[in-house]
This record gives structure tokens, C-alpha cells and sequence, in this order.
């Protein structure tokens, strides 16, 4: 366990909007976590002009360090569903995932959020992690339901995955 005074000698992330440059470093987060077909699939989103105002990357030293991929649900325009985060290994367990959530959150485009949204695999115990932290500042809790499951997709070998939403207890947006 890190001493407190430990966070203070860690480089300050830039967070900022993903542009087209990015889908390679963003692939490749992925690929850490041994997700190839996930991961080139990232790296083709984070460029995607669809997903620029309701996604973040984190750079540090000039390096990607961190992507949140997310999009405001078509038809729930208070939904932000969170699709993908992901730290690069080396960065992991120092409060980067919830940095880039809570700046995204604040962005323009979330001004009419009132809930969150994801999905995770019931192994995925970072995510959990991530998703209970931020429920817990929301003072709030996580609403955890099937959504991919082996009856749904037989043929499918992944992982159950669990829908988790997450009400805010206001509508976050643009930092006053």
C-alpha cells in the first residue's frame, strides 16, 4: 500500500477529447488486457466523431494512458452508458478510471445525465471496483441485473455479463 503522500510525486494526467490519432494507443490498452478484437474495435471508435463529446483520454507524458469510451443512449437521453475503460497496466490502481468517469461526467454533452450505465463480467473485480467507487460518491447504489448471459447467447462462450446503472443524485454536467 502506497503512503498517502506517494500521490502528490504522481504526474498530472492531461484529460481530454479522443481524436482519430488516438485508435492505435487505445487498441493497444486493450491488448493489455489480451482483448484483440475489442481492442482494434476501440481504436477504431475513440476516433469516431460520434463518441468525441461523450469520451475521454488521459495522457500522461505525452502517452495514452487511460481511455473511457461511453454515449448517450439514443433513446434515453439521460442514460450515459459506459462501454469501455481502460488503464494501461502500468497506471492501473492510482485513481485514473475515476478521474477520466468524473470528467466526462462534467462535460457539456452529460448536462442531462441522471444515470450511469455499464455492463461487467462478474469476474471483472477493477470494474466492480470503479463502478462501486462511484456509486458510493453518488451516495447511491448500483442496480445490478443479468444482461448477457449464456440463455441469451448460447453459442457464445463468454463470460455472463451483469447491467449495472447507477442514478445520480443530480444531474452532473459542466462544472460550475
Amino acid at each position: 500500500m502506497k503512503h498517502s503522500l506517494d500521490l502528490f510525486e504522481q504526474p498530472i494526467p492531461v484529460l481530454r477529447a479522443p481524436v482519430q490519432q488516438d485508435g492505435a494507443a487505445v487498441a493497444a490498452l486493450a491488448h493489455c488486457d489480451k482483448q484483440e478484437l475489442v481492442g482494434t474495435l476501440l481504436g477504431d471508435l475513440a476516433g469516431c466523431d460520434d463518441f468525441v463529446e461523450t469520451s475521454v483520454v488521459a495522457e500522461l507524458d505525452g502517452e495514452v494512458a487511460g481511455a473511457v469510451l461511453a454515449y448517450i443512449l439514443p433513446y434515453d437521453p439521460q442514460t450515459l452508458f459506459v462501454w469501455q475503460v481502460n488503464v494501461a497496466e502500468n497506471e492501473e490502481g492510482k485513481g485514473l478510471a475515476s478521474l477520466m468517469l468524473g470528467q466526462l461526467l462534467r462535460r457539456e454533452a452529460c448536462v442531462g445525465v441522471t444515470r450511469v450505465q455499464t455492463a461487467i463480467p462478474a469476474s471483472d473485480e477493477i470494474s466492480w471496483a470503479l463502478f462501486r467507487r462511484f456509486a458510493g460518491w453518488q451516495r447511491t447504489r448500483m442496480r445490478i441485473e443479468p444482461y448477457v448471459t449464456q440463455a441469451l447467447s448460447p453459442f457464445r462462450r463468454n463470460e455472463a455479463e451483469n447491467l449495472i446503472t447507477i442514478d445520480l443524485t443530480e444531474p452532473l454536467g459542466q462544472a460550475a
